[in-house]
């Protein structure tokens, strides 16, 4: 048997963010991972200022792209805009390159890495948890789940779970060098194409990454939704297409995120943002705070779950309320959104595009983008 004070399962971004953040105040970690690495990750990869200043750590070894603008097109009022930024606002990045990134600076810092291993079973106590795997039984304080949308950790602890998952899903196009050069300007959103949703383009490298969600829990015709997308931005020819379908939690579970010794972060959360789905920043984020709360409190369960709780109560949770207000004016009401965008449109997505690719977040979103109009009448 290892022992460990805190043992993370899964190596995404929530993960290795709770294990650097343990390590570096002198935690014993283990950050265990059940596939090999690097393991694909189906995702847009495109990491926003936020989440890289949670970070704290140079993209540029893994950046496919880096863009300060990008266009959004409302396809239900045939307008287009554009948002430019006076820095990036976008990095493109492939997430088996991105999350390995950020693996082997926790393991630089002295997590030690069991990968692959799986989690058989958890058993919690007062004193500690008990994991079953395939490198044997490992012994810790505290248990963080970071194992994603899918994960099993907190099944296996016992967890009930209440979060929304939505349907996703993306397409890894490769296309002729005309169809590349056309494309590869900007990222776009495209608003009016799929119920409840968005569709996307993702420059890379040498490929695009396409995709469409919907924030109907169980909407169906994805595939069609995608297929007609493609026609309509131009990709008909395409060399190689890889298809993923994947599921993103836009609701967190309710009740206490760390009880019986075992802490919930990021997808495994449900901390994805309910407007966009973009998930990588509140992960890493989540992470920190729930590896900050376990490690400051010594071994305190109930000291562990106030602080984080706490940290959650003040920088987290304000923001997915006001992302909730903000997903409803767009999604559930579409009539108001067309009004809205016909009469405001620029401003509208200026002050959205502020918060969301400007790294500033939507809490203060309602408040500038009303100033803005209030000066423009």
């Amino acid at each position: 048997m290892k022992t460990f004070d805190a043992v993370v399962v899964g190596s995404g971004p929530a993960g290795s963010a709770a294990a650097l953040a343990l390590v570096r105040h002198g935690a014993k970690v283990a950050l265990v991972e059940r596939e090999p690495l690097p393991r694909y990750k189906t995702c847009g990869g495109g990491v926003v200022p936020r989440a890289a200043r949670f970070a704290g750590t140079d993209l540029a070894p893994v950046a496919e792209r880096a863009f300060n603008r990008a266009a959004f097109h409302l396809h239900d009022i045939h307008r287009a805009f554009t948002f430019s930024h006076h820095r990036s606002a976008l990095t493109m990045t492939m997430r088996d390159r991105l999350d390995l990134l950020f693996v082997e600076a926790a393991a630089r810092a002295g997590v030690e890495l069991m990968a692959p291993c799986r989690v058989r079973g958890v058993v919690t106590a007062d004193g500690g948890v008990r994991l079953e795997t395939d490198h044997g039984v490992l012994s810790a304080g505290f248990l963080v789940a970071a194992d994603g949308a899918l994960g099993e950790v907190a099944r296996l602890a016992g967890w009930p779970d209440d979060r929304r998952p939505i349907p996703a899903l993306e397409y890894e196009v490769t296309v002729d060098d005309a169809t590349m050069d056309r494309l590869v300007g900007e990222p776009r959103f495209d608003i009016g194409t799929v119920p409840a949703g968005y569709a996307w383009v993702f420059p890379k490298a040498a490929h695009l990454s396409v995709g469409v969600l919907s924030m109907r829990r169980g909407a169906r015709d994805l595939h069609e939704h995608l297929d007609r997308y493609l026609r309509l931005v131009g990709i008909d020819r395409a060399r190689e297409v890889k298809r993923h379908g994947f599921v993103i939690p836009v609701r967190p579970r309710t009740g206490a995120l760390l009880r019986r010794r075992v802490a919930v972060v990021g997808d495994a959360a449900g901390f994805a943002d309910p407007v966009t789905a973009e998930g990588i920043s509140f992960a890493i984020r989540s992470g920190q705070l729930a590896g900050e709360a376990i490690a400051l409190a010594q071994g305190n369960e109930t000291d562990a779950r106030e602080r984080y709780h706490a940290a959650l109560r003040a920088e987290i949770v304000p923001e997915l309320r006001a992302a909730r207000v903000l997903a409803r004016l767009l999604y559930d009401y579409p009539a108001v959104r067309r009004w809205l965008f016909v009469r405001y449109g620029q401003r509208l997505i200026d002050g959205f595009a502020t918060g969301f690719l400007g790294g500033e977040g939507f809490r203060h979103l309602p408040r500038r983008v009303l100033r803005r109009l209030a000066r423009r009448r």
